[in-house]
């Protein structure tokens, strides 16, 4: 079992995006995925139960007590554990850090986002030395506009703060947007291509080990 959470201290970065795809990625292989909804909005646990068909258990969990006890439960009979955080620094998303395997930071191309994105890199960094263990957290640029100035300049700025990143990148493409209304999780084309890439990357990062080999679903 693993459990990745999406967190970021600042609103409207990707997380729920991220969340998306991750889910939908791994449970067309086959594989068990819960989540839990941790924003007071219910955007990733509306999508699962009124827009996506996917087979998910989704718990809205608001008290931030439950976050560990929930995330526990799933666990249990689920392969991965998905924990969308609400955006801001709070308390449930420093327990939601604590009891994952790895943090997922979006961060889409703003000064802002960049300054969001390495105060919660720091959040991580606490959060692990609070539990006594590594909790490796990553940026994940989202809404990517590649081969651009402002791509560059926040890659290097990234850089520059010391910011870990994952090579895989979510493109802004209309996919991505379509699969709020539709559901669908893109199997094809670069947005299939890119929650592909974004699965095997974090498989051979170790963070899914229930991964014995990855034979993406047809």
């Amino acid at each position: 079992m693993s459990v990745i959470t999406l967190a970021s201290t600042k609103g409207g970065a990707g997380k729920t995006t991220l969340a998306q795809v991750i889910i939908g990625t791994v449970r067309n292989m086959g594989y068990s995925v819960a989540a839990i909804d941790g924003d007071g909005n219910g955007t990733l646990s509306n999508w699962l139960s009124n827009v996506s068909d996917l087979d998910v258990d989704c718990r809205r969990v608001t008290d931030e007590a439950q976050i560990v006890p929930t995330a526990a439960e799933l666990g249990r009979s689920n392969d991965l554990v998905i924990i969308d955080t609400a955006g801001g620094r709070s308390q449930a998303t420093v327990f939601a850090i604590g009891c994952s395997d790895m943090v997922l930071i979006p961060l889409q191309l703003s000064n802002s986002d960049i300054i969001e994105a390495t105060r919660t890199y720091n959040l991580v960094s606490s959060a692990s030395d609070m539990v006594k263990r590594e909790i490796p957290g990553r940026v994940v640029f989202t809404d990517y506009t590649p081969k651009t100035n402002v791509a560059r300049h926040v890659k290097k700025k990234v850089k520059k703060n010391g910011l870990p990143a994952l090579k895989t990148r979510l493109h802004r493409l209309v996919a991505f947007k379509e699969l709020t209304f539709s559901g669908q999780i893109p199997r094809t084309g670069t947005a299939g291509a890119q929650g592909q890439l974004l699965v095997q990357e974090l498989h051979s990062m170790c963070v899914l080990p229930f991964m014995d080999e990855l034979a993406m679903a047809s």
